[in-house]
């Protein structure tokens, strides 16, 4: 019932009335041509015409209503009108020009055709099927050679506007990335550090107030920032990341650092294999960038859920064609002694979801799977796991002499 399948054009009201206006002078051409004629036929010229200024406003039920005008006319009538004649060639070309799928619209045509030549060869109609056909196709073909004359530029527009919501789309998810793994993995990392601080300090009543202030100011940005970051980050087509315009991240080594010593002042070890293998030269920088900001957002994870005295473990591995990463940590049931942890951090949550969004597993899948891999996520025995990999392209030998 839409009247375009544009959403760059729309049709406008005088472009109906022109329409209007054109049905009026094809039907009283019709009436002219067929002068005298009986009141039947003036009857099926009025609908045809009627049904053409009907496809302006509504093309598919104009269109139809015209091509049942003509089977109609032709059934009750010995000689076929022009206007019920032509109208189906009118309503494909005003089908075609509004953006509507060109098979259905040319089966119109098609129909008018085989129907109308069947009533001249076998009707008793004294018109030649011939003359007939160089009438259809002079008015006819020539509204629908102008109908795709004007349906080029406005597909082009359309694919425009598709092109260019795409790529605001892939910015989009690109900034919440972004954000994510910049702005509130620092200020969460802040949190912890003033928590550790004062944990390690509990006979300074100075300074206690002052770390609860501030990480109570801190924790409220955190929120307010993943929930602006879970509004933006709504999904609606699985749009892949631009993989390559992204700012530079921090450094892998730095980050494993401060993860190792979180993960000490808890009891915890952090073990790391395979960091070389980043240096590869089968990796491209713009694929090492995103390599490092998944296996970075992988570390601070592990930093925050694992459990005191647990173990967490990095494993990095190729054989040239990809390259596989292995992060596991053990975590805390509720109930266990990783509660305390979690409590003491203020959440009264399970030390795995007291800083948990959601958001930085998602991103650095959406990373992953626009370098062509995969990720999948696990948990089972008090012990997180999660895997990806990612297909490396060999660069091309070089030629010796």
């Amino acid at each position: 019932m839409q009247p375009t399948r544009y959403t760059t054009w729309r049709p406008t009201w005088r472009l109906h009335l022109a329409h209007a206006f054109l049905a009026a002078m094809v039907t009283l051409f019709s009436i002219a041509m067929t002068w005298p004629l009986s009141s039947i036929t003036v009857l099926f010229e009025v609908a045809g015409g009627l049904a053409l200024a009907l496809c302006s406003r509504f093309p598919w039920p104009g269109a139809v209503l015209g091509a049942a005008v003509t089977w109609a006319s032709i059934v009750m009538l010995i000689e076929v009108p022009f206007s019920p004649g032509i109208i189906p060639w009118l309503c494909t070309a005003i089908l075609v020009a509004r953006g509507f799928s060109r098979m259905p619209a040319y089966s119109l045509v098609v129909f008018s055709l085989v129907i109308v030549i069947a009533d001249v060869q076998w009707g008793g109609a004294s018109t030649s099927w011939f003359s007939l056909l160089q009438v259809s196709l002079l008015a006819g073909g020539g509204a629908i050679t102008l109908a795709e004359l004007i349906r080029s530029p406005r597909d082009q527009a359309e694919r425009s506007l598709h092109t260019y919501r795409e790529s605001m789309e892939r910015q989009r998810l690109l900034v919440v990335t972004e954000l994510h793994d910049t702005v509130v993995r620092d200020l969460t990392h802040a949190v912890m550090t003033a928590e550790q601080a004062r944990l390690a300090h509990p006979a300074d009543t100075a300074l206690a107030p002052e770390l609860d202030a501030m990480t109570t100011a801190v924790r409220a940005a955190v929120e307010q920032m993943r929930h602006a970051l879970r509004a933006m980050s709504d999904i609606r087509g699985g749009e892949r990341l631009d993989i390559e315009a992204t700012s530079a991240p921090r450094p892998l080594e730095a980050v494993i650092a401060d993860a190792a010593a979180i993960l000490g002042q808890r009891g915890a070890r952090l073990e790391v294999e395979g960091l070389e293998l980043l240096g590869i030269p089968m990796i491209p920088p713009g694929v090492r960038l995103q390599l490092l900001r998944v296996l970075g957002e992988l570390v601070s994870n592990m930093s925050k859920y694992t459990a005191p005295q647990g173990r967490a473990r990095l494993v990095i591995e190729s054989d040239g064609r990809s390259l596989e990463a292995m992060a596991s940590n053990d975590v805390s049931l509720p109930g266990q002694a990783g509660d305390v942890w979690a409590g003491a951090l203020g959440s009264g949550v399970p030390a795995w979801g007291a800083f948990s969004s959601g958001l930085g597993l998602e991103g650095a899948r959406r990373r992953v799977e626009a370098l062509g891999g995969s990720l999948s996520v696990s948990q089972g025995e008090g012990r997180w796991t999660t895997i990806f990999s990612v297909p490396l392209q060999p660069m091309s030998p070089v030629p010796t002499d």
